[in-house]
């Protein structure tokens, strides 16, 4: 059942996407500061280029992410087998 709602949610997100990019073909152009200025492009591809670049950067953020707690796991596990080493040097002192 969830993958028919997913499945109807995206099917209507793409319907969406394609009935604005169709509503919003007129050339646009974006002014920067010292007079730069891009050349006429349709509206809906700056809109889709933007929500792309924001996709991108999210990724980006969340790799960088997952490598620093991949590299905070790895110190943690190095901690717990020495830290295990020492529990088991401690035993056998105990049984001798």
């Amino acid at each position: 059942m969830i993958k028919v709602i997913k499945t109807v949610f995206i099917t209507l997100l793409f319907i969406l996407g394609i009935t604005f990019s169709m509503e919003n073909t007129e050339p646009l152009v974006l002014k920067y500061y010292f007079g730069i200025q891009t050349p006429p492009v349709p509206l809906f591809l700056l809109v889709l280029f933007s929500v792309l670049l924001g996709v991108l950067f999210a990724g980006l953020g969340f790799i960088f992410d997952e490598w620093s707690l991949r590299r905070t796991l790895r110190e943690k596990e190095r901690e717990i087998t020495s830290l295990e080493r020492e529990l088991r040097s401690y035993r056998e002192r105990q049984h001798v």
